[in-house]
Protein backbone atom coordinates (compact mmCIF):
# COMPACT_ATOMS: atom_id res chain seq x y z
CA UNK A 1 0.00 0.00 0.00
CA UNK A 2 0.99 3.64 -0.38
CA UNK A 3 1.60 3.89 3.36
CA UNK A 4 4.31 1.23 3.05
CA UNK A 5 6.51 3.16 0.62
CA UNK A 6 8.91 4.53 3.26
CA UNK A 7 9.26 1.12 4.87
CA UNK A 8 9.97 -0.45 1.48
CA UNK A 9 12.51 2.24 0.62
CA UNK A 10 14.42 1.48 3.81
CA UNK A 11 14.25 -2.28 3.25
CA UNK A 12 15.40 -1.99 -0.37
CA UNK A 13 18.06 0.65 0.45
CA UNK A 14 16.53 3.29 -1.83
CA UNK A 15 17.42 6.86 -0.88
CA UNK A 16 14.95 8.58 -3.22
CA UNK A 17 12.19 7.95 -5.74
CA UNK A 18 11.88 9.97 -8.94
CA UNK A 19 8.87 9.44 -11.20
CA UNK A 20 7.72 11.47 -14.18
CA UNK A 21 4.65 11.36 -16.39
CA UNK A 22 0.93 12.06 -16.67
CA UNK A 23 -1.33 10.29 -14.20
CA UNK A 24 -4.06 9.47 -16.72
CA UNK A 25 -1.54 7.57 -18.86
CA UNK A 26 0.74 6.03 -16.26
CA UNK A 27 -0.59 3.87 -13.43
CA UNK A 28 2.42 4.58 -11.21
CA UNK A 29 1.94 8.35 -11.54
CA UNK A 30 -1.79 8.01 -10.88
CA UNK A 31 -0.93 6.10 -7.71
CA UNK A 32 1.74 8.52 -6.48
CA UNK A 33 -0.28 11.65 -7.32
CA UNK A 34 -3.47 10.31 -5.69
CA UNK A 35 -5.26 10.50 -9.03
CA UNK A 36 -4.60 14.21 -9.66
CA UNK A 37 -4.81 14.53 -13.45
CA UNK A 38 -1.57 16.38 -14.17
CA UNK A 39 1.83 15.88 -15.76
CA UNK A 40 4.35 16.00 -12.97
CA UNK A 41 7.78 15.15 -11.61
CA UNK A 42 7.34 13.27 -8.32
CA UNK A 43 10.20 13.15 -5.82
CA UNK A 44 10.33 11.44 -2.46
CA UNK A 45 13.36 11.08 -0.22
CA UNK A 46 13.45 8.28 2.33
CA UNK A 47 11.72 9.37 5.53
CA UNK A 48 10.59 12.69 4.03
CA UNK A 49 7.25 13.87 2.58
CA UNK A 50 6.93 13.64 -1.20
CA UNK A 51 6.62 16.63 -3.50
CA UNK A 52 5.51 17.14 -7.10
CA UNK A 53 6.88 19.62 -9.61
CA UNK A 54 4.07 20.81 -11.87
CA UNK A 55 3.33 23.14 -14.77
CA UNK A 56 2.00 26.58 -13.82
CA UNK A 57 -1.22 25.99 -15.77
CA UNK A 58 -1.94 22.86 -13.65
CA UNK A 59 -1.23 24.47 -10.27
CA UNK A 60 -4.82 24.18 -9.06
CA UNK A 61 -5.39 20.59 -10.19
CA UNK A 62 -2.02 19.69 -8.64
CA UNK A 63 -3.46 20.57 -5.22
CA UNK A 64 -5.63 17.44 -5.49
CA UNK A 65 -2.48 15.33 -5.07
CA UNK A 66 -2.21 16.38 -1.44
CA UNK A 67 1.56 16.68 -1.91
CA UNK A 68 3.96 19.58 -1.45
CA UNK A 69 3.85 21.58 -4.69
CA UNK A 70 6.77 23.11 -6.59
CA UNK A 71 6.17 25.21 -9.69
CA UNK A 72 8.29 24.44 -12.82
CA UNK A 73 9.07 28.17 -12.99
CA UNK A 74 11.36 27.77 -10.01
CA UNK A 75 14.00 26.08 -12.18
CA UNK A 76 14.53 28.34 -15.18
CA UNK A 77 13.25 25.73 -17.59
CA UNK A 78 13.45 28.06 -20.62
CA UNK A 79 17.15 28.77 -20.04
CA UNK A 80 17.97 25.08 -19.63
CA UNK A 81 16.30 24.03 -22.88
CA UNK A 82 17.89 26.90 -24.78
CA UNK A 83 21.33 25.94 -23.46
CA UNK A 84 20.88 22.28 -24.46
CA UNK A 85 19.21 21.86 -27.90
CA UNK A 86 19.55 18.09 -27.41
CA UNK A 87 16.29 17.32 -25.58
CA UNK A 88 17.70 14.29 -23.77
CA UNK A 89 20.59 16.35 -22.38
CA UNK A 90 18.20 19.16 -21.47
CA UNK A 91 15.92 16.74 -19.61
CA UNK A 92 18.88 15.25 -17.77
CA UNK A 93 20.24 18.65 -16.75
CA UNK A 94 16.78 19.73 -15.65
CA UNK A 95 16.61 16.65 -13.43
CA UNK A 96 20.08 17.40 -12.01
CA UNK A 97 18.91 20.94 -11.22
CA UNK A 98 15.95 19.55 -9.28
CA UNK A 99 18.17 17.06 -7.42
CA UNK A 100 20.61 19.80 -6.44
CA UNK A 101 17.79 22.00 -5.18
CA UNK A 102 16.14 19.24 -3.15
CA UNK A 103 19.46 17.71 -2.04
CA UNK A 104 18.73 14.33 -3.61
CA UNK A 105 21.67 11.91 -3.66
CA UNK A 106 22.51 8.25 -3.20
CA UNK A 107 20.49 5.36 -4.67
CA UNK A 108 17.54 6.69 -6.72
CA UNK A 109 14.74 4.51 -8.13
CA UNK A 110 13.37 5.89 -11.40
CA UNK A 111 9.84 5.40 -12.79
CA UNK A 112 8.10 6.60 -15.93
CA UNK A 113 6.97 5.61 -19.41
CA UNK A 114 9.44 6.09 -22.25
CA UNK A 115 11.13 4.08 -24.99
CA UNK A 116 14.06 1.85 -24.03
CA UNK A 117 16.55 3.88 -26.05
CA UNK A 118 15.45 7.26 -24.74
CA UNK A 119 15.33 6.05 -21.15
CA UNK A 120 18.80 4.56 -21.38
CA UNK A 121 20.33 7.71 -22.87
CA UNK A 122 18.41 9.95 -20.47
CA UNK A 123 19.83 8.21 -17.38
CA UNK A 124 23.29 7.90 -18.91
CA UNK A 125 23.37 11.68 -19.40
CA UNK A 126 22.08 12.24 -15.88
CA UNK A 127 24.90 10.33 -14.20
CA UNK A 128 27.40 12.28 -16.32
CA UNK A 129 25.91 15.54 -15.00
CA UNK A 130 25.36 14.36 -11.43
CA UNK A 131 28.01 12.21 -9.73
CA UNK A 132 26.14 12.21 -6.41
CA UNK A 133 23.44 9.78 -7.51
CA UNK A 134 23.35 6.11 -8.41
CA UNK A 135 20.60 4.43 -10.45
CA UNK A 136 18.99 1.83 -8.21
CA UNK A 137 18.83 -1.62 -9.80
CA UNK A 138 15.44 -3.33 -9.45
CA UNK A 139 15.13 -6.80 -10.88
CA UNK A 140 12.01 -8.99 -10.86
CA UNK A 141 9.68 -6.77 -8.86
CA UNK A 142 10.24 -3.08 -8.23
CA UNK A 143 9.22 -1.03 -5.21
CA UNK A 144 6.11 0.38 -6.85
CA UNK A 145 4.87 -3.07 -7.90
CA UNK A 146 5.28 -4.28 -4.32
CA UNK A 147 3.53 -1.23 -2.85
CA UNK A 148 0.61 -1.46 -5.31
CA UNK A 149 0.25 -5.22 -4.80
CA UNK A 150 -1.72 -4.81 -1.57
CA UNK A 151 -4.83 -2.65 -1.66
CA UNK A 152 -6.39 -0.24 0.81
CA UNK A 153 -10.08 -0.41 1.68
CA UNK A 154 -10.74 2.56 -0.61
CA UNK A 155 -8.99 0.86 -3.52
CA UNK A 156 -11.00 -2.34 -2.99
CA UNK A 157 -14.19 -0.27 -2.81
CA UNK A 158 -13.45 1.27 -6.21
CA UNK A 159 -12.63 -2.09 -7.80
CA UNK A 160 -15.81 -3.56 -6.36
CA UNK A 161 -17.88 -0.62 -7.65
CA UNK A 162 -16.46 -1.15 -11.15
CA UNK A 163 -17.31 -4.83 -10.88
CA UNK A 164 -20.90 -4.08 -10.00
CA UNK A 165 -21.18 -1.91 -13.12
CA UNK A 166 -19.67 -4.66 -15.29
CA UNK A 167 -22.11 -7.28 -14.05
CA UNK A 168 -25.00 -4.83 -14.58
CA UNK A 169 -23.89 -4.14 -18.17
CA UNK A 170 -23.47 -7.86 -18.92
CA UNK A 171 -26.84 -8.93 -17.51
CA UNK A 172 -28.60 -5.99 -19.20
CA UNK A 173 -27.15 -7.08 -22.53
CA UNK A 174 -28.36 -10.66 -22.00
CA UNK A 175 -31.88 -9.48 -21.15
CA UNK A 176 -31.96 -7.28 -24.24
CA UNK A 177 -30.99 -10.22 -26.44
CA UNK A 178 -33.56 -12.46 -24.77
CA UNK A 179 -36.27 -10.01 -25.82
CA UNK A 180 -35.34 -10.39 -29.49
CA UNK A 181 -37.11 -12.68 -31.94
CA UNK A 182 -35.61 -15.74 -33.65
CA UNK A 183 -36.06 -16.25 -37.37
CA UNK A 184 -34.75 -19.31 -39.22
CA UNK A 185 -32.58 -20.19 -36.20
CA UNK A 186 -31.02 -16.69 -36.18
CA UNK A 187 -31.46 -13.95 -33.55
CA UNK A 188 -32.90 -10.82 -35.17
CA UNK A 189 -31.94 -7.38 -33.87
CA UNK A 190 -34.99 -6.01 -35.61
CA UNK A 191 -37.29 -7.10 -38.41
CA UNK A 192 -34.62 -7.07 -41.12
CA UNK A 193 -31.26 -7.15 -39.27
CA UNK A 194 -29.44 -10.10 -37.77
CA UNK A 195 -27.77 -9.70 -34.40
CA UNK A 196 -23.98 -9.38 -34.73
CA UNK A 197 -21.11 -9.92 -32.30
CA UNK A 198 -20.38 -6.20 -32.61
CA UNK A 199 -23.91 -5.42 -31.41
CA UNK A 200 -23.24 -7.35 -28.19
CA UNK A 201 -19.99 -5.47 -27.67
CA UNK A 202 -21.66 -2.10 -28.30
CA UNK A 203 -24.46 -2.77 -25.82
CA UNK A 204 -21.96 -3.57 -23.07
CA UNK A 205 -19.70 -0.61 -23.93
CA UNK A 206 -22.57 1.86 -23.90
CA UNK A 207 -23.75 0.70 -20.48
CA UNK A 208 -20.22 0.84 -19.06
CA UNK A 209 -19.62 4.36 -20.36
CA UNK A 210 -22.76 5.55 -18.58
CA UNK A 211 -21.10 4.33 -15.38
CA UNK A 212 -17.86 6.24 -16.17
CA UNK A 213 -15.99 3.11 -17.25
CA UNK A 214 -14.05 2.80 -20.51
CA UNK A 215 -12.54 -0.15 -22.36
CA UNK A 216 -9.03 1.29 -22.42
CA UNK A 217 -7.51 -2.16 -22.94
CA UNK A 218 -10.23 -3.60 -25.19
CA UNK A 219 -12.91 -6.27 -24.72
CA UNK A 220 -13.28 -9.89 -25.82
CA UNK A 221 -16.54 -11.06 -27.35
CA UNK A 222 -15.45 -14.20 -29.17
CA UNK A 223 -17.75 -16.85 -30.63
CA UNK A 224 -17.24 -20.49 -31.57
CA UNK A 225 -13.78 -21.18 -32.94
CA UNK A 226 -12.61 -17.68 -31.88
CA UNK A 227 -13.62 -18.49 -28.29
CA UNK A 228 -11.11 -21.35 -28.48
CA UNK A 229 -8.16 -18.92 -28.72
CA UNK A 230 -7.87 -17.22 -25.29
CA UNK A 231 -7.15 -13.64 -26.41
CA UNK A 232 -9.02 -13.60 -29.70
CA UNK A 233 -11.15 -10.44 -29.43
CA UNK A 234 -13.88 -11.78 -31.75
CA UNK A 235 -15.23 -10.58 -35.09
CA UNK A 236 -17.76 -7.74 -34.93
CA UNK A 237 -19.33 -8.56 -38.32
CA UNK A 238 -20.00 -12.18 -37.38
CA UNK A 239 -23.66 -13.18 -36.92
CA UNK A 240 -24.54 -14.36 -33.40
CA UNK A 241 -25.44 -18.03 -33.60
CA UNK A 242 -27.58 -20.20 -31.35
CA UNK A 243 -25.73 -23.00 -29.56
CA UNK A 244 -22.24 -21.52 -30.01
CA UNK A 245 -20.02 -20.61 -27.08
CA UNK A 246 -19.41 -16.88 -26.70
CA UNK A 247 -16.67 -15.78 -24.32
CA UNK A 248 -17.28 -12.33 -22.81
CA UNK A 249 -14.09 -11.05 -21.21
CA UNK A 250 -14.88 -7.52 -19.97
CA UNK A 251 -12.12 -5.52 -18.29
CA UNK A 252 -12.94 -1.79 -18.19
CA UNK A 253 -11.17 0.98 -16.32
CA UNK A 254 -12.44 3.98 -14.42
CA UNK A 255 -12.47 7.04 -16.66
CA UNK A 256 -9.30 9.09 -16.33
CA UNK A 257 -6.84 6.29 -15.60
CA UNK A 258 -8.29 4.69 -12.46
CA UNK A 259 -8.96 1.12 -11.34
CA UNK A 260 -9.85 -1.88 -13.48
CA UNK A 261 -12.21 -4.78 -13.07
CA UNK A 262 -11.86 -8.07 -14.97
CA UNK A 263 -14.77 -10.39 -15.61
CA UNK A 264 -15.35 -13.40 -17.87
CA UNK A 265 -18.42 -15.48 -18.53
CA UNK A 266 -19.05 -17.99 -21.30
CA UNK A 267 -22.60 -18.40 -22.59
CA UNK A 268 -24.58 -20.06 -25.38
CA UNK A 269 -27.80 -18.46 -26.58
CA UNK A 270 -30.73 -20.87 -26.82
CA UNK A 271 -29.00 -24.17 -26.08
CA UNK A 272 -25.59 -25.80 -25.68
CA UNK A 273 -24.35 -29.05 -27.23
CA UNK A 274 -23.70 -31.85 -24.73
CA UNK A 275 -19.91 -31.82 -25.20
CA UNK A 276 -19.86 -28.07 -24.46
CA UNK A 277 -22.03 -28.53 -21.37
CA UNK A 278 -19.68 -31.24 -20.11
CA UNK A 279 -16.57 -29.07 -20.55
CA UNK A 280 -18.33 -26.08 -18.98
CA UNK A 281 -18.97 -28.15 -15.84
CA UNK A 282 -15.30 -29.11 -15.69
CA UNK A 283 -14.22 -25.44 -15.87
CA UNK A 284 -16.81 -24.37 -13.28
CA UNK A 285 -15.73 -27.17 -10.94
CA UNK A 286 -12.09 -26.24 -11.48
CA UNK A 287 -12.79 -22.66 -10.41
CA UNK A 288 -14.59 -23.84 -7.27
CA UNK A 289 -11.80 -26.33 -6.53
CA UNK A 290 -9.09 -23.65 -6.69
CA UNK A 291 -11.01 -20.96 -4.80
CA UNK A 292 -11.56 -23.45 -1.96
CA UNK A 293 -7.78 -23.98 -1.77
CA UNK A 294 -6.64 -20.35 -1.72
CA UNK A 295 -5.01 -20.05 1.69
CA UNK A 296 -2.77 -17.30 3.04
CA UNK A 297 0.86 -18.37 2.79
CA UNK A 298 0.41 -20.74 -0.16
CA UNK A 299 2.74 -20.07 -3.08
CA UNK A 300 0.97 -19.03 -6.28
CA UNK A 301 2.99 -21.51 -8.34
CA UNK A 302 1.70 -24.33 -6.12
CA UNK A 303 -1.89 -23.14 -6.65
CA UNK A 304 -1.23 -23.17 -10.39
CA UNK A 305 0.03 -26.75 -10.21
CA UNK A 306 -3.10 -27.82 -8.35
CA UNK A 307 -5.26 -26.47 -11.17
CA UNK A 308 -3.15 -28.18 -13.84
CA UNK A 309 -3.39 -31.52 -12.05
CA UNK A 310 -7.16 -31.07 -11.66
CA UNK A 311 -7.58 -30.58 -15.41
CA UNK A 312 -5.22 -33.41 -16.29
CA UNK A 313 -7.21 -35.85 -14.14
CA UNK A 314 -10.22 -34.86 -16.23
CA UNK A 315 -8.32 -35.73 -19.43
CA UNK A 316 -7.24 -32.24 -20.52
CA UNK A 317 -3.67 -31.25 -21.39
CA UNK A 318 -2.00 -28.40 -19.50
CA UNK A 319 1.25 -26.46 -19.54
CA UNK A 320 2.47 -28.54 -16.59
CA UNK A 321 2.91 -31.69 -18.67
CA UNK A 322 2.95 -30.18 -22.18
CA UNK A 323 4.63 -26.73 -21.98
CA UNK A 324 4.07 -25.71 -25.63
CA UNK A 325 0.39 -26.56 -26.03
CA UNK A 326 -2.07 -24.10 -27.57
CA UNK A 327 -5.26 -25.91 -26.61
CA UNK A 328 -6.65 -27.44 -23.41
CA UNK A 329 -5.58 -25.33 -20.42
CA UNK A 330 -2.97 -23.11 -22.08
CA UNK A 331 -2.61 -19.98 -19.91
CA UNK A 332 -2.09 -19.14 -16.25
CA UNK A 333 -4.65 -19.14 -13.46
CA UNK A 334 -4.88 -15.38 -13.04
CA UNK A 335 -3.14 -12.11 -12.23
CA UNK A 336 -3.20 -9.17 -9.87
CA UNK A 337 -5.68 -6.38 -10.59
CA UNK A 338 -5.66 -2.66 -9.82
CA UNK A 339 -4.50 0.41 -11.74
CA UNK A 340 -3.32 -2.02 -14.42
CA UNK A 341 -5.49 -4.86 -15.64
CA UNK A 342 -2.46 -7.15 -15.23
CA UNK A 343 -0.20 -6.45 -12.27
CA UNK A 344 1.43 -8.16 -9.32
CA UNK A 345 0.94 -10.81 -7.97
CA UNK A 346 1.39 -13.28 -10.80
CA UNK A 347 0.59 -16.95 -11.21
CA UNK A 348 1.99 -19.47 -13.73
CA UNK A 349 4.58 -22.22 -13.41
CA UNK A 350 7.87 -20.29 -13.19
CA UNK A 351 9.89 -21.83 -10.36
CA UNK A 352 11.39 -18.46 -9.42
CA UNK A 353 7.95 -16.89 -8.85
CA UNK A 354 7.96 -16.23 -5.10
CA UNK A 355 4.48 -14.65 -4.96
CA UNK A 356 2.17 -15.98 -2.26
CA UNK A 357 -1.45 -15.58 -1.24
CA UNK A 358 -1.42 -12.82 1.38
CA UNK A 359 -3.77 -10.27 2.97
CA UNK A 360 -4.53 -7.19 0.88
CA UNK A 361 -4.13 -8.64 -2.61
CA UNK A 362 -6.77 -8.51 -5.35
CA UNK A 363 -6.43 -11.00 -8.19
CA UNK A 364 -8.36 -13.00 -10.77
CA UNK A 365 -9.16 -16.70 -10.85
CA UNK A 366 -9.86 -17.58 -14.48
CA UNK A 367 -9.56 -21.24 -15.47
CA UNK A 368 -10.42 -22.14 -19.04
CA UNK A 369 -10.37 -24.93 -21.61
CA UNK A 370 -9.87 -24.17 -25.29
CA UNK A 371 -10.51 -26.32 -28.36
CA UNK A 372 -10.53 -24.12 -31.47
CA UNK A 373 -10.44 -27.11 -33.82
CA UNK A 374 -13.65 -28.33 -32.19
CA UNK A 375 -15.21 -24.87 -32.50
CA UNK A 376 -15.41 -23.72 -28.88
CA UNK A 377 -13.64 -22.40 -25.82
CA UNK A 378 -14.78 -21.79 -22.23
CA UNK A 379 -13.42 -19.45 -19.55
CA UNK A 380 -14.84 -18.26 -16.24
CA UNK A 381 -13.24 -15.40 -14.31
CA UNK A 382 -13.93 -13.96 -10.88
CA UNK A 383 -12.04 -11.29 -8.92
CA UNK A 384 -10.88 -12.33 -5.45
CA UNK A 385 -9.83 -10.14 -2.52
CA UNK A 386 -7.97 -11.41 0.56
CA UNK A 387 -8.89 -9.04 3.40
CA UNK A 388 -6.58 -7.96 6.22
CA UNK A 389 -7.71 -10.94 8.32
CA UNK A 390 -6.92 -13.42 5.57
CA UNK A 391 -10.55 -13.99 4.60
CA UNK A 392 -11.30 -14.63 0.94
CA UNK A 393 -13.97 -12.37 -0.57
CA UNK A 394 -15.31 -12.89 -4.09
CA UNK A 395 -15.93 -9.46 -5.64
CA UNK A 396 -17.78 -10.91 -8.66
CA UNK A 397 -21.48 -11.16 -7.93
CA UNK A 398 -22.72 -12.88 -11.06
CA UNK A 399 -24.21 -16.30 -11.72
CA UNK A 400 -22.26 -18.79 -13.80
CA UNK A 401 -24.82 -20.13 -16.25
CA UNK A 402 -23.97 -21.48 -19.68
CA UNK A 403 -27.31 -21.43 -21.49
CA UNK A 404 -29.24 -18.20 -21.95
CA UNK A 405 -32.81 -19.24 -22.70
CA UNK A 406 -34.43 -17.43 -25.59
Amino acid sequence: MRKDIDKLMKKMKIDAIYAVGKSSKDATMYYLLNGANIFGNYIKKQGKPACVIHYPIEREVAQESGLRLINFNRYGVKEIYEKYPDKIKANAFFMKTIFDDLKVNGDVAFYGKTTFGMGYNYLRQLIKFDKKIKIHYEDRKDLMAIARETKSEEEVKRIKRAGKAVVHAFTNMLETVRSMKIKNNVIMKDKNKKLLIGDLRTMVQRDLFEKNLVNSEGMIVAQGRDAGVPHNAGKDREVVKLGKTIVFDIFPQELGGGYFFDFTRTICFGYAPKNVMDIYKVVRNAQDYIIDRLKVGKRNVDVEKLLCKFFEKQGHRTLLSTPKIQDGYCHSLGHGLGLNVHESPSFGLLKNNKDKIKPGIVFTVEPGLYYPDKGFGIRLEDVIYIDNKGKLINLTNCLRKLVVEM
